[in-house]
């Protein structure tokens, strides 16, 4: 037999191979997961749902739903959206702002949504930690490092599954609690980049972090509150005499010094945020190593304590003298007088700490969610059948990782670490309307964290951009712009923020067009990046 002739049987054989090979399940076979319609929708770009182990963790999958990008021009690029809680579904983002459908107006009826970013890149949808959404969890996480560590194990499942994805410009975009997740998880990957030869390296470009829990958490949230009352005193409907025992206990505090030292550009150095305000300055509740249950063994709540303060006394005392909540208790004082006067008139109606736009005739979402995702039809749909009760967000995954896991905010090391060594940019976001992670203690997180051998923003955040460009300036020119301007923003060393105006918690819902924008100019072009 002459070299063609086996030649020609060789090649034979290998055909013959591969055709039977791509009949059956490979790990690149993908076809199960695939998403041909969905009940009461507009049609889809092509999509694949389903739920991925955790390797080594029996009984707990991860469900995800990814689509692909439906411009080829941006086929190179790969979105990975988190939505935070902890313990609220993705599918929350993917339905109310920024994927390709969403729900019309009071009903679960779906139409297409016109600034989906899919049109901007491959997008994948997680529901994480296990048990979150249509993921499953044999028993549910108790610690940012076990959270961290099943992601990072899921996603090289999920890449030998659909290897093609490896090799995009990866881009983490998330809000809330996902301002931990994002750069836990980032780090997780980097690392595994550096020191797993087996695993599958990410190409791992940027992450986004809107309205997000990422830094001292005291600072983010009593630090600033009266003063951030003061800002929104018409939409709030705060009398005077309200807002002065705000500014009172900030002067007691020392609230106010720090607010005044994060105002100077660039900042003279450490901003120090005194004490221990309501007990959730991170370090030091870390360093006594406490929890919440623990309050009650210290004596901390042993008292009535007022929830619903409505005169200048009332709130003063409930900010310095609380037995609830401890001292200098600024935003918890705020959201429950805020609450306590919506409900008796005094306030605003239907108050949202989320977004004090919201108002009596605001769509709640969740419920709508919870109906179409519940539907055996839809499960059916998304390979996820017989899951039973769909829950947007799981309650007990928040209370079992708030008491047991004291995380350490990324502003402190990781954020730094990761845009500098790393060289992966870092956009942060706020909504200006949200009260929950308000944009002037977001702010002042910036102006006391270190990066690229310098503290802070230089200059302070001044630029404005606009809703069809969110980065409007190209070598120091201001582009020419008609649409309304959306907010104000800034971009140094590698990091950029942005206010968006009239935005609450969740920009891209309230703002779907602008945070096309900011995805497309910010992150995916790198524009002031």
């Amino acid at each position: 037999m002459g070299l063609t002739t086996i030649f020609y049987f060789y090649s034979i054989f290998w055909a013959i191979r591969t055709i039977l090979l791509s009949r059956t399940s490979s790990p690149f076979d993908t076809s199960q997961f695939q998403v041909h319609s969905l009940p009461d929708s507009p049609a889809l770009p092509s999509s694949w749902a389903g739920r991925l182990p955790v390797p080594g963790r029996q009984g707990n999958e991860i469900f995800f739903w990814l689509f692909n990008a439906e411009n080829p021009t941006y086929d190179d690029q790969l979105i990975v959206w988190l939505n935070g809680g902890p313990g609220c579904s993705s599918l929350i983002g993917l339905t109310t702002g920024n994927g390709p459908i969403s729900f019309t107006d009071n009903s679960t009826r779906l139409i297409e949504n016109p600034y989906s970013w899919t049109k901007l890149g491959n997008v994948l949808y997680v529901d994480q930690p296990v048990g979150t959404g249509f993921s499953t969890a044999s028993s549910l996480v108790r610690s940012n490092n076990q959270v961290t560590t099943d992601f990072a194990l899921w996603l090289h499942a999920f890449f030998e599954k659909f290897p093609h994805l490896q090799s995009k410009n990866a881009h983490l975009i998330g809000e809330s609690y996902a301002g931990i997740f994002v750069p836990y998880f980032a780090n997780a990957l980097m690392e595994r980049n550096a020191n797993d030869s087996n695993s599958f390296p990410i190409n791992l470009r940027s992450m986004s972090l809107g309205d997000g829990s990422w830094g001292n958490a005291a600072a983010m949230s009593s630090v600033a509150m009266g003063t951030y009352m003061n800002s929104q005193k018409s939409l709030l409907k705060v009398p005077t005499d309200i807002l002065s025992a705000f500014s009172s206990a900030d002067e007691i505090c020392g609230f106010d010094t720090v607010l005044n030292e994060a105002d100077v550009y660039p900042p003279k150095g450490r901003i120090h945020i005194p004490g221990n305000p309501e007990f959730i300055n991170y370090r030091r509740k870390r360093s006594l190593g406490l929890s919440r249950r623990d309050n009650a063994d210290l004596g901390i709540l042993d008292g009535t304590c007022d929830e619903a303060p409505s005169t200048p006394e009332e709130v003063f005392s409930s900010i310095l003298n609380s037995t609830c909540y401890g001292p200098c208790a600024s935003f918890s004082t705020a959201e429950n007088y805020m609450y306590a006067s919506s409900a008796n008139g005094s306030g605003p109606s239907c108050f949202s700490i989320y977004d004090l736009s919201h108002d009596c005739s605001t769509v709640n979402p969740i419920p709508l969610l919870e109906d179409y995702f519940s539907r055996p039809d839809v499960q059916s749909a998304l390979h996820v059948g017989e899951s039973g009760v769909y829950t947007a967000c799981n309650g007990t995954i928040l209370s079992t990782l708030e008491d047991n896991d004291f995380v350490e905010p990324p502003e402190y090391s990781l954020l730094p670490s990761l845009v500098t060594k790393h060289n992966i940019s870092l956009h942060i976001y706020n909504g200006e309307l949200d009260m929950l992670i308000n944009h002037i203690g977001t702010e002042l997180s910036i102006q006391n964290m270190t990066w690229r051998g310098a503290q802070g923003f230089q200059r302070k955040p001044s630029r404005s951009f606009y809703a069809d460009d969110a980065a409007p300036v190209e070598n120091g020119t201001l582009l020419t712009n008609s649409s309304a301007k959306t907010g104000i923003w800034t971009a140094e060393r590698g990091v950029s923020y942005h206010l968006f105006e009239g935005a609450g918690h969740s920009v891209f819902a309230t703002k779907p067009r602008d945070m096309f924008s900011f995805v497309r100019d910010v992150v995916i072009h790198g524009k002031g990046g």
